[in-house]
Formats: C-alpha cells, sequence, structure tokens
C-alpha cells in the first residue's frame, strides 16, 4: 500500500506534537527525571516534520536543511534524556557535536541532491547508533526501557540504511520528500515507529529508575543509608535458609553504641547521628562483600557474617571494636570517643533455627557484654553444631 507522503509527515508531526506537548506540561514539575528533555527531542522531532510536509511548498533551506538539522537535534535531545535519567552528567560536546556536522552539511551541501541526501542520512545514522552505543553502556541489561530504545533505534538505522541503499543506487529523486512511493511509505514509516519507541524508551527508562529509587528508599535508612530493619531481617532470612542449604556457619552479631543516650545529653542529637554514621563508616569499612549490616535500631546494628565460624567472628569483631576506640568521631571542633559492646550468635543453622531464635541468642550475649562492664564481645553459648565439608571458616579467609 503506497500512503501520500506529506500526509504521513503531517501524522508524525501531530502525534510528535501531542506526545511532546504533555512531556513538557509535566517535565516542569521535576527537571531532574528527564520528562522535559524528551519532551524537547519530540518538539524538535514534530517542527522536523512539519518541515518535511512542506517541501516542494517553500524554500529547500527550511523544508530540507532546517528541518533535517532539528530532526538531528531530537536525537541529541534523546540523547541527552539519556544521561539524566540515569543521573549521569551529560556529555553535551559528544551530543550534540553530529547535530553541528550536520548544519553545517545542510549549509554547504543545500544545492546539492545526492550529496546533501547522503550527508543528512549518514549523520542520523551515527547519532542513533550512539543512542544504542549508550544504552548499552548505561542502563541495566534486564529493563524493558533497554529493550525498546535498542530496538528503536536499530529499527531507524534500518529505515536510514534504506535511504543510502536508494541513494547510491542512483535512486535519490525516489526519496525525495514530495514523492509517494513504496519505499517512501515504509521509510516514512519506520522513521515513525522508531520516534514512538525512543521517546516512549525514554519514559519507560525514567519509571524504572523512579521505581528504583522508591524501592531503594524502603529498603535502606535515612541516616546511614545501610540497610533498614526490614530490609536486614529479609536479608537474615535468605541467610539463613543458604547457609542451612550449604551446611555452612553463619555469625549473627548484635552491635550497640555504649552510652549512647549519654552522648546525646552531653552533644546534642546531631552530634549523636555522626557518631551513629561514624560507628557504620567504621564497621562497614572492616567487612566484606558478602557480609550484611543493617540498622536495628537506634545505637543498635545487626551484621550477618555468612562462612564464618566462631573463631573467624571473634577474631574480626573484637578487632572491629578494639580499633573504634582509637578511632574517635568528630562534630565540629569535638572529638567524641566511643565504645561499642557485641553479642555473637554462630551456627550451622539446623531446622529448628530460625532468624528469631538466633536473634534472641545474639541479643541474649550482647545483654551480657553490658552486664560484664559494656566494650566487649560475648559468644553465645554453642549448641549442636554439626560439621561440612563445605564449610569455610572466616579465620581461613583471613589468613590467605
Amino acid at each position: 500500500m503506497i500512503a501520500h507522503t506529506p500526509t504521513l509527515f503531517a501524522c508524525v508531526a501531530l502525534v510528535a506534537t501531542i506526545m511532546a506537548f504533555c512531556l513538557i506540561l509535566v517535565g516542569q514539575f521535576n527537571r531532574r527525571d528527564g520528562l522535559l528533555t524528551i519532551g524537547s527531542g519530540l518538539l524538535a522531532h514534530a517542527l522536523a516534520y512539519v518541515g518535511y510536509t512542506l517541501y516542494g511548498h517553500a524554500p529547500l533551506w527550511l523544508t530540507y536543511g532546517a528541518a533535517n538539522t532539528l530532526l538531528s537535534v531530537a536525537l541529541a535531545f534523546y540523547g541527552a534524556s539519556l544521561f539524566r535519567i540515569v543521573e549521569l552528567p551529560v556529555p553535551w560536546w559528544r551530543v550534540f557535536a553530529p547535530m553541528v556536522l550536520m548544519l553545517v552539511s545542510m549549509v554547504g551541501l543545500i544545492d546539492t541532491l545526492e550529496p546533501r541526501m547522503l550527508a543528512a542520512t549518514l549523520v542520523l545514522m551515527v547519532q542513533c547508533t550512539l543512542i544504542i552505543y549508550w544504552t548499552c553502556c548505561f542502563i541495566p541489561a534486564r529493563g524493558r526501557a533497554r529493550m525498546l530504545l535498542i530496538i528503536g533505534s536499530s529499527i531507524s538505522l534500518i529505515g536510514l540504511g534504506m535511504r543510502v541503499v536508494a541513494i547510491l543506487g542512483g535512486g535519490a529523486a525516489e526519496m525525495r520528500y514530495d514523492v509517494s512511493n513504496l519505499k517512501q511509505t515504509i521509510s516514512v514509516s519506520i522513521g515513525t515507529f522508531t520516534a514512538m519507541m525512543i521517546s516512549l524508551g525514554l519514559v519507560l527508562l525514567s519509571k524504572e529508575r523512579s521505581e528504583s529509587m522508591l524501592q531503594r528508599l524502603a529498603l535502606r535508612d535515612v541516616l546511614t543509608g545501610i540497610l533498614n530493619r526490614r530490609a536486614i531481617l529479609e536479608q537474615f532470612s535468605r541467610e539463613l535458609e543458604r547457609s542451612r542449604r550449604e551446611g555452612s556457619f553463619l555469625a549473627v552479631a548484635m552491635v550497640d553504641i555504649d552510652h549512647f543516650k549519654q552522648i546525646n545529653d552531653v552533644h546534642g542529637h546531631l552530634a549523636g547521628d555522626e557518631v551513629i554514621c561514624h560507628c557504620v563508616n567504621h564497621l562497614t569499612r572492616r567487612l566484606r562483600q558478602s557480609d550484611s549490616i543493617g540498622r536495628y535500631g537506634g545505637e543498635e546494628f545487626l551484621l550477618l557474617l555468612p562462612d564464618t565460624g566462631p573463631e573467624g567472628a571473634v577474631a574480626v569483631l573484637d578487632d572491629v571494636r578494639a580499633s573504634l576506640v582509637d578511632s574517635p568521631a568528630r562534630y565540629g571542633e569535638t572529638r567524641i570517643e566511643l565504645r561499642i559492646s557485641i553479642g555473637v550468635c554462630c551456627v550451622v543453622p539446623g531446622e529448628r533455627d530460625t532468624t528469631a531464635s538466633l536473634l534472641a541468642r545474639a541479643d541474649a550475649a550482647l545483654y551480657e557484654a553490658k552486664d560484664l562492664g559494656r566494650n566487649t564481645l560475648r559468644m553465645a553459648p554453642a549448641g549442636f553444631q554439626r560439621s561440612d565439608a563445605r564449610t569455610r571458616d572466616r579465620s581461613q579467609t583471613l589468613s590467605g
């Protein structure tokens, strides 16, 4: 089926204008989510297709030179949107360099046919390739937005490639914007499909990033950035099941800042917040990537050390406790010394072991450490622990 080419251009311009208006309107409320930049790209896209619609009825510099430059601007805005959405600095010179090349090419080649068509098409192909490259580099592999952006840009490359083949094959006149034939219908339809897929892919990417941020906020402690109580308990359940399945040790530690109320009373609550953050940073720097730390209460933390036997747990945690004595927190010009007490439960989980039972044992050990004068570590009494060839003690990791 052969469609009237100017009518196709007009339809694309109308749809892109409506989408641009909606995104620019919504993007005004939050300029960090990239919607305003996407809307600007769609507006440039719409104006480009308005120019194509007027081809043959207005000056060539407007309907071809300015129109293709605007389409290049649209693709540049799409690329910039990608960086903004993933919260990376926008490399403006790389994003808009092809657009400058397009403008220069159109000014220099406007009075030719094949050269100007070939130059415009190649610049647009470069921009689509850049969008694919940036998408592969900066967007998670499993995201739906990534799929839309790659497919949309790839289809655009196919459509542009068809134009290059036609031009090089001597059919440049058949690809004029005021000519209606099957090649033009396919080419313009592909362009329409591309505009929709890229813009929708970017909007979906913005949505996915917002959802990811909300999920992170829901699982992270606002003050320290570590896992909150809910998240660390969920992690605890997963680690317990894994250790039970593999027959490996799991060390569970409850850590409490000694005399924290006194710190708040003497130095103020802002200083107390600084002490908590300092303690978390100190603990985090001395844990492995496989270990987990979460804020269990106000000044109480839960540590999970998988594949860690009793000796390894005591060695590491007691070293952390002792080193914190020599690492006071600072609040302004004030040095605030702090101590911690630690209760540890280390087991190879059996069928009867639950997160609640192991927490209770670690908590009892913590209170025992406090009763002994604080600034110490106590290990919960050992229960039945079966040995397993796959069990790896943390002390072996440290000695290695």
